[in-house]
């Protein structure tokens, strides 16, 4: 049960000593992370979804904990045109695709779903995220790790998945293969390891869709809806691929002002001020995007949301200084040897 996956407690009388060792293997099944361990207990969308995964699985929890992953085709990707490239990457990298979840974000969703990595992001940078992943739909692939492989499927696909930053990229990496534009905008999420998997399922589905994940985590292979839905998903991805590239939607937003200037639809004094903006970004001179993003709104011009989000995406600072990330991924070794949890 949940309770029985607690920490132990700081100071242990020795007649529960036992007690407490036990669970600490078990959280070996789950996580690395000492930190990561401490947080999750105390987190409903975690307890939820391993409380969902032990009666789902129950005896055979430790081996779908092994097995099982997921990969989640975020706004930018699925607007990209994405898809087709991860079904083929995780499928090469023996992974079985068992089931396909849509979930709609809003914007309390998608800031709790990164709530531990978002200590170091700017303010200019939620607001890009902000701009276009309320009521925007990502795609979940459920998957299933091939036999045989020394790291659980999170850790290993997690690893394979390669950095958001471009410049630490590995060749060959699912995001270097994608084409990420910049670090905004990585087209995909993966849980790093089995805790993280149950806590996002507790978080981003309902009981219903989380019950059918669980069970899709443990068939041989996908369902007949579950193919229909991807099915569906790529034949809508083949008529759909914007660029994300910065120059297109730089002369599309530029264009947008000139119309409503020479329609008269908004101010001469707006229409510079917004185009002084443009210019500035285009120079690397700072901006503050959320200043420019409500001069935008304001204006009552027609931007595209994607134009404005990409143009923000590529100018803001990613990261303050001073504000480390809660956690931060594990490094897969810790899976090969005796985890720091257990000492």
């Amino acid at each position: 049960m949940v309770a029985a996956r607690g920490l132990p407690d700081a100071a242990a009388s020795p007649c529960t000593q036992h007690r407490q060792e036990n669970r600490m293997a078990e959280w070996q099944l789950l996580t690395r992370a000492g930190a990561k361990a401490r947080l999750y207990e105390r987190e409903t969308y975690f307890r939820d979804g391993l409380a969902d995964a032990e009666e789902a699985w129950g005896a055979g929890l430790d081996q779908a904990l092994w097995s099982s992953s997921m990969i989640m085709l975020k706004a930018d990707g699925l607007a990209a045109g994405r898809l087709a490239t991860v079904v083929d990457f995780v499928r090469e990298h023996d992974f079985e695709l068992v089931g396909v979840e849509e979930v709609c974000f809003t914007r309390t969703l998608w800031r709790e779903l990164w709530r531990y990595q978002l200590t170091s992001a700017t303010l200019d940078r939620l607001a890009v995220n902000d701009a276009v992943h309320p009521g925007r739909s990502a795609l979940l692939l459920l998957l299933r790790s091939g036999a045989g492989h020394d790291l659980p499927g999170t850790v290993r696909l997690s690893g394979l998945k390669g950095s958001a930053t471009l410049s630490a990229q590995a060749k060959g990496s699912l995001r270097d293969r994608l084409g990420q534009p910049n670090r905004v905008f990585s087209y995909v999420h993966v849980p790093d390891e089995p805790a993280d998997l149950l806590r996002e399922l507790g978080l981003l589905l309902d009981p219903d869709a989380r019950r059918r994940a669980l069970s899709a985590l443990v068939d041989d292979r996908i369902s007949a809806e579950g193919a229909a839905r991807l099915a569906a998903a790529l034949r809508e991805q083949a008529d759909t691929g914007r660029s994300l590239a910065v120059e297109p939607a730089a002369r599309q937003v530029a264009a947008v002002i000139d119309e409503g200037r020479a329609a008269g639809a908004v101010s001469a004094e707006l229409a510079g001020q917004l185009l002084e903006h443009l210019a500035a970004l285009d120079a690397g001179r700072p901006v503050p995007w959320r200043s420019f993003y409500r001069l935008a709104a304001d204006s009552g011009l027609s931007f595209d949301r994607w134009d404005l989000a990409i143009l923000g995406a590529a100018h803001v600072d990613c990261d303050e200084a001073g504000f480390s990330k809660v956690l931060t991924n594990p490094d897969p070794e810790d899976w090969r040897r005796p985890a720091a949890i257990a000492r």
